[in-house]
């Protein structure tokens, strides 16, 4: 699960003839990826099936047929699949039917948008003849007379003037623009028209008839062609729902038959023999050996070279199979590399709900999930909605631990909750095991003293771990010494970092209970009473070794441990990186720090989450300030203002914790082992949505 599938290279030879019979049995048994082939003076790259343009031109047309009836393979539920046989059969007087009845159909429209839209220009340009008031006889057809009628951007009288005073000119305002009709002796014409120009003069044609007459004919022709449209588009719905299945089953089919013709362009062939060379996954390859060496074919298993990049295959149960997307948006692992996606499926959900933390919220993303599960079908989407689903469950959880649900229920300083919370009192009740408190307050001051402490002890396990899986990555491959060079010498300085923070964390008393009621309550300064609960305060000093009196320090070991630890990196690094360097600076202790920097930057998971709670607290307040007495009393305001807020913040409950969390691994934790730069594995062949596999 952590490393990908062990892959075996074979090389596939057979005698020329055997080349499409050999593209028909690897693509059924859809296991072998084949590599790029590389030319010799003996073997040449292979050229396609005769059979191949042919097929291209029909799946061309088929596409383009599925494309304008929005055809989504993904959305649709199979009822029944089709044997090869039969559509191979269908194929030819199937195609000849689409042709007729939604290629023929699809022409029309064509013709009639193309219509519709010359009509839409003719009524345009009519609507501001209308307005000049003249009948259109009057406006063309002069011998001696130039006649200018159109649109313009300003009126332009005083520059007409110029040439001549001895015209007539109409002129009406139209949208932003202007119309205008001119008339001028025919002498003139030519220097009107370049004034008019000058104007962004825009000439409109002129019609025959009466422009009513003209505008109640077109609009006549316009609403026939609608209704002709309609009609043709009627019948190419009605022949989509009938023929979707088996549309898409030919689109399939032909797919197929594309990428087994076009298989010579992936063979070395010679005059009379074709060689294919490949990587079969180890678990596969007696069946693969006993299936393609049963047609007469050579099946040679061969050797890898040191240097050689086989395909990764990953290899994860189908829950972690849906954080691949995300592992794989950062990089594709290597053949010999860990694998991240497995941690990245156990820990990304967990920071999410640890930001977000909110029975409501987390509700809200479930629901969410599951109901675009059901629109969005495509692998990706399914995905996504999954590794969303996962997250909001977590987001619960952390929830009834915080004790939130739209916001906290209770905060310090606020003796009743129904001042903070609309559903107070009813979650108070949710907590009677617990005499009402919460199981961990992450909003009073302890609280998130203790948080920032945990997230930064998962800060310093992720980076560990992280140089941990990347000195095996390098041990692999290059041996232990230079795992210990590059890696080992960070496993050592970190934990010398760590150990300091945890001494520094030990002097400020961070290990210590501060005085409570007795159910984890601290008192007196964040003293909030339900009932009479509270029992005498009391310290409860943790048994670690040098704590006197609760809260005094004596011999803090941790800086002892931390000593020789950074001891240890230093020599190491000095061993590791002066021959790289050249000259020793300064170089190593901030990469050092930067180390510690990303350590820190896990304290995030505190900063989101409690940013979230405190908008939801204000929220909260200002709507039922706004819907109560003695506040503004007005409840449909409040609502308004509740369900603003709230939308707002689960938007940004779902990015913020999102983003940060792909942050925490992407950033602070891949780095310390994951290169990538590994090819997938993609096999010759396909999984059949819509053809029977075994109806061959």
């Amino acid at each position: 699960m952590l490393k990908p599938e062990k892959m075996v290279k074979i090389a596939i030879i057979g005698s020329k003839e055997q080349l499409a019979a050999t593209s028909e049995i690897l693509y059924k048994l859809n296991m072998l990826h084949i590599e790029n082939p590389v030319e010799d003076e003996h073997f040449k790259i292979g050229v396609p099936f005769e059979k191949a343009g042919h097929i291209s031109r029909t799946l061309l047309q088929i596409r383009s047929y599925i494309s304008y009836l929005k055809l989504d393979p993904s959305r649709i539920s199979v009822k029944k699949k089709f044997r090869k046989a039969d559509i191979e059969e269908k194929l030819s007087a199937k195609l000849s039917e689409y042709q007729e009845q939604i290629g023929a159909k699809l022409e029309e429209i064509r013709r009639i948008n193309e219509t519709l839209k010359s009509i839409e220009t003719e009524i345009s340009n009519l609507e501001p003849l209308k307005i000049i008031g003249v009948p259109t006889k009057l406006l063309k057809d002069y011998k001696s007379i130039r006649c200018f009628v159109g649109l313009i951007k300003k009126d332009p009288t005083e520059e007409l003037k110029k040439i001549t005073s001895d015209f007539d000119l109409i002129i009406k305002e139209y949208e932003d623009l202007f119309v205008i009709a001119v008339f001028v002796k025919a002498e003139y014409g030519e220097e009107f028209f370049k004034v008019l120009q000058e104007y962004a003069f825009k000439e409109l044609s002129v019609p025959d008839m009466e422009i009513d007459s003209r505008i109640a004919e077109i609009e006549k022709t316009k609403d026939e062609l609608i209704t002709k449209k309609g009609k043709l588009e009627a019948d190419i719905e009605e022949l989509k729902v009938k023929e979707s299945e088996l549309i898409l089953a030919i689109e399939e089919h032909l797919s197929m038959e594309v990428e087994k013709a076009e298989l010579p362009l992936k063979a070395l062939t010679s005059k009379h023999t074709f060689v294919l060379v490949g990587y079969v996954p180890e678990k596969e390859i007696d069946r693969f050996k006993k299936e393609v060496g049963s047609r007469n074919l050579i099946v040679e298993q061969l050797d890898m070279d040191e240097h050689e990049i086989p395909p990764t295959k990953l290899k994860n149960p189908n829950f972690i199979k849906n954080f691949e997307i995300l592992s794989k948006t950062y990089a594709v692992p290597k053949y010999k590399e860990i694998d991240p996606t497995f941690i990245m499926a156990i820990f990304f959900p967990i920071f999410f709900g640890l930001m977000l933390g909110d029975i409501g919220y987390g509700l809200l993303i479930v629901v969410l999930s599951l109901y675009l599960k059901r629109i969005f079908k495509t692998d990706g989407w399914q995905k996504l909605l999954n590794i969303g689903l996962a997250s909001g469950i977590v987001s619960i959880i952390f929830g009834f631990i915080y004790g939130e649900f739209f916001g906290p229920f209770i905060v310090p300083g606020i003796k009743n909750p129904n001042e903070a919370h609309f559903f107070g009192d009813l979650l108070v009740g949710l907590y009677d095991f617990n005499h009402g408190h919460p199981l961990f307050d992450r909003v009073e001051e302890f609280g998130v003293k203790v948080l920032l402490f945990i997230v930064l002890i998962i800060g310093m396990i992720k980076m560990l771990w992280g140089f941990s899986m990347g000195f095996y990555n390098v041990y692999i491959e290059h041996g232990i010494k230079e795992a210990i060079l590059e890696k080992g010498c960070w496993i050592s300085g970190i934990l010398g970092l760590f150990c300091i923070i945890f001494g520094f964390s030990y002097n400020l008393g961070i290990f210590t209970s501060p005085p409570h009621d007795g159910f984890g309550k601290i008192l007196p300064e964040n003293l909030y009473v339900f009932e009479n609960t509270v029992k005498e305060a009391r310290a409860v000093p943790l048994p670690i070794p040098g704590l006197v009196n609760g809260w005094e320090a004596g011999l803090n070991y941790f800086y002892l441990v931390a000593l020789p630890l950074i001891v240890i990196w230093f020599l190491i690094f000095l061993k590791a990186e002066i021959p790289k360097m050249g000259v020793f600076g300064v170089i190593m202790a901030v990469e050092l720090l930067t180390w510690l920097g990303q350590t820190i930057s896990y304290a995030r998971l505190l900063a989101i989450g409690l940013s979230s709670v405190y908008i939801a607290f204000v929220i909260n307040y200002l709507s039922i300030k706004v819907a109560l007495e003695p506040g503004m009393a007005i409840f449909p305001l409040a609502i308004i203002v509740m369900l603003l807020g709230h939308g707002v913040n689960f938007l940004l409950g779902i990015l913020d914790p999102g983003l940060q969390s792909l942050r925490l691994h992407y950033v602070e934790f891949f780095t310390k082992f994951f290169e990538g730069g590994g090819k997938e594995y993609t096999p010759f062949g396909r999984v059949r949505k819509f053809i029977d596999e075994g109806g061959e």
